[in-house]
């Protein structure tokens, strides 16, 4: 076998990976857009049999084969980046196909679908006590899939590194707890400002057909391809990747700006999923690179698009004509409101500024999980210790605390920390946007996103999983992660 050969396997390997991967999140979309309940039982079966086909895709003489052929290439004999990136991301696939067995992948894939639908059940009634063999269930299984991968370092590291590949336990609470010192002390120096600010004006009576139609307008004008997705509804927004030109936000219709922000945030999921090139979607790595820089670009479209006046200068306009009561608010009055700092108990909800205070204390709750420290006997009374030391505040109930997310019983433990180190690479990224584009955010204004589409598209999306978070950040920025950039971008926001 020469390189050439092996590279188009790789290719067709790869290939038809990815091709398994999007009837699986085409299942997921159903399940949670438009499939009955009684039909739920029967999809996670169909996952089931999808991963044992994966696992056997994988696990073969044929990859194994490729897999040690490319262990023996020198980095210099790839013809180009592309081709790297499919033999890492074949090996890393593989690799841990390997570590983890069949029946221990089945085992997880039984307890996320499970695992979601008795969540769903249990935040509605209030009911962590029925919970609570479901999160151990969730636990355990990722501590066992942590040591089958690699049974020589702590398991949390291991179950972060599936998500954020690049940082060390250490390298993490370094800069949360920089970013916590820095965060308290703006929320501190805030407070007389806080108490002047009246939120009375996003109270509205916006019916679900108009959130609807305003949630459409968002999306149109940060530029979302109506080829390349569609939009649907669900409790807890997400967007799911099912090809290289097919991506499908969501958000829900509760309440009018969240439902825009939740909005924004999945779009800018969605401009990342479809946005790699040509090349990129024919070596099967497109899709965006999971965990830190995904969230980079929903942070960035959330926060650094959505919440700016010059966004809401374009955009207002539209609302006003949706909703009468906005034609007698000043954009002014509104945005010191969508803007304004309240502590409180819901991640969903929260403002810029306090919501990485709930990134960290899961991330912590986490940690402290795997260390031994709680357990699922005491995680809501650590839940709600840690919401009173970091915000202030307490969960009055279950739903409003230990059970508001999803993401513990869908198998993304290890993943919250990505969050807000997708709102430093975002800092980062625009820092370095507006040194290239200055004029970024004046095209904006009127209307035109089309410059920061463009330096993103160039600098972030066309790349795809070709690389790694940290090699997509110091390519696009021309550094390695600088949490500076992001607190000062908060400081400037929250304190001028």
């Amino acid at each position: 076998m020469n390189y050439t050969q092996a590279i188009d396997q790789v290719r067709d390997v790869v290939v038809k990976m990815r091709y398994l991967e999007s009837i699986d999140n085409i299942i997921y979309c159903d399940k949670w857009h438009v499939c009955p309940k009684d039909g739920f039982s029967y999809e996670a079966d169909v996952n089931a049999y999808l991963a044992e086909i994966r696992h056997d895709q994988l696990v073969n003489d044929h990859v194994a084969q490729l897999v040690a052929y490319f262990e023996t290439v020198d980095d210099s004999q790839y013809q180009n980046d592309i081709e790297r990136g499919m033999v890492n991301y074949l090996t890393a696939k593989y690799k841990e196909a390997v570590q983890i067995p069949a029946q221990l992948q089945a085992r997880l894939n039984k307890a996320c679908s499970e695992g979601q639908l008795e969540w769903e059940r249990c935040v509605h009634a209030n009911d962590y006590e029925s919970f609570k063999p479901v999160l151990k269930e969730a636990f355990d299984v990722q501590r066992e899939i942590a040591q089958a991968i690699d049974p020589t370092k702590p398991v949390y590291q291991v179950l972060v590194n599936r998500f954020d590949k690049d940082f060390t336990l250490e390298e993490i609470d370094a800069i949360f707890e920089k970013l916590k010192e820095a965060i308290r002390d703006i929320l501190a120096k805030t407070e007389e400002i806080r108490a002047k600010i009246d939120t009375s004006v996003l109270k509205n009576d916006a019916d679900k057909q108009t959130m609807m139609e305003l949630v459409r307008e968002v999306q149109d004008l940060l530029g979302f391809d109506w080829n390349k997705g569609v939009m649907y509804e669900v409790h807890h927004p997400v967007c799911t990747c099912n090809g290289p030109r097919d991506s499908r936000p969501s958000t829900n219709y509760y309440e009018l700006f969240r439902s825009l922000l939740a909005a924004a945030h999945e779009t800018g999921h969605g401009l990342y999923n479809y946005n790699g090139s040509d090349e990129v979607a024919a070596a099967g790595l497109w899709g965006g690179i999971d965990g830190a820089m995904h969230e980079s670009q929903s942070k960035f479209y959330e926060n650094m698009v959505g919440r700016t006046k010059e966004f809401w200068t374009a955009f207002y306009p539209k609302l006003q004509e949706k909703i009468p009561k906005y034609r007698d608010v000043k954009l002014d009055d509104l945005l010191c409101a969508l803007n304004k700092p309240i502590p409180g108990t819901n991640r969903l909800n929260a403002d810029e500024l306090t919501v990485d205070l709930h990134i960290i204390l899961r991330y912590e709750l986490e940690r402290d999980y795997f260390e031994g420290k709680i357990s699922v006997d005491t995680m809501d009374q650590a839940w709600n210790a840690k919401y009173k030391e970091y915000l202030g505040v307490e969960p009055k109930t279950y739903s409003e605390g230990v059970l508001q997310d999803v993401h513990w019983a869908s198998g993304y433990i290890g993943y919250f920390q990505g969050y807000t180190l997708g709102e430093i690479y975002a800092a980062q990224m625009r820092h370095k946007m507006l040194e290239d584009c200055p004029d970024a955010y004046e095209k904006l204004a009127q209307g035109d996103i089309s410059v920061i589409n463009q330096w993103l598209k160039e600098h972030v999306h066309q790349y795809g999983q070709t690389y790694s978070a940290r090699q997509t950040l110091i390519k696009a920025t021309g550094e390695d992660v600088n949490i500076q950039y992001y607190i000062d971008y908060l400081r400037d926001k929250f304190l001028r």
